[in-house]
């Protein structure tokens, strides 16, 4: 699993950076390093607004690898790197001087909707599905249910969290967890004219903005992330949980969808 980060720079103040980790582009503790490195670089190298798409058609991020979690957190796998990477880059994301827009074409679950929900912006195609299938697994979210509740109220965290079934774009944008819906294949495209129109502000004003808005925000989502990542660690040292979530893990690597490995139903 080699994952990777295509950069660019599709014009002044704005990088594009395409997440490339395999057919599934599922997220790894590999992936959210090259990310984190990735951020780094361009923040240096003069952008204000980055857009976080995929270079794998059909899907933004499918959602955390199993297995690779597993590895992390419970010590019956082989981990891919540094698990902590997932919260600088979430940390970096939210509270950090760049601009984020997720373009998100295609499936965005669990650790893949908590990427795009660190994002300030969200776009999405139609075929783009979000969900919280945690659930299913009998684990909780890592960020997701906080981040929820914050941007979008309790109603859609319920909808979400405790029905683990993933829900469409329009849905998602109904229910205030995307900020704009548009045409299979234009996600990346959408993100980066509204990055560009982004990057058009004077250079430091984006940052002090959002500096002013992050500074308002109740201390309660801070200390929301941290006990629901507590948890969710916590449930790695029950056998029951990590036998689960070894089952997903190998009816994936049977050839089974993520509708399948999970036991959601197709609507």
């Amino acid at each position: 699993m080699s994952a990777q980060i295509h950069v660019s720079h599709p014009s002044e103040g704005v990088a594009q950076l395409l997440l490339d980790n395999g057919p599934g582009n599922f997220a790894t503790a590999s992936l959210h390093e090259r990310l984190e490195e990735a951020l780094s670089e361009v923040h240096r190298d003069g952008a204000r607004v980055v857009v976080i798409g995929s270079a794998v058609d059909g899907v933004f991020v499918s959602h955390g690898h199993i297995g690779d979690i597993i590895g992390n957190l419970s010590g019956t796998g082989s981990p891919s790197g540094d698990p902590r990477s997932f919260l600088r880059v979430s940390k970096a994301l939210d509270t950090g001087p760049l601009v984020s827009i997720a373009a998100m074409e295609g499936q965005a679950w669990g650790g893949g909707f908590n990427l795009a929900l660190s994002c300030d912006f969200r776009v999405a195609s139609e075929r783009a599905t979000v969900g919280q299938p945690e659930i299913m697994a009998g684990v909780t979210t890592a960020g997701e249910a906080a981040r929820i509740v914050h941007l979008a109220g309790e109603a859609a965290a319920k909808r979400l969290l405790l029905d683990g079934r993933p829900v469409s774009a329009l849905e998602a944008h109904r229910l205030g967890l995307v900020d704009r819906v548009v045409p299979d294949g234009e996600a990346l495209a959408t993100a980066v004219d509204w990055a560009q129109w982004l990057a058009g502000r004077e250079p430091g004003d984006l940052a002090m903005v959002k500096d002013l808005i992050v500074g308002t925000r109740d201390s309660e989502l801070t200390a929301a992330l941290k006990r629901e990542t507590a948890l969710f660690v916590s449930k790695f040292s029950d056998e029951r949980v990590v036998s689960r979530l070894w089952d997903v893990q190998r009816r994936y690597d049977e050839g089974a969808d993520s509708y399948e490995a999970f036991g959601i139903p197709e609507a």
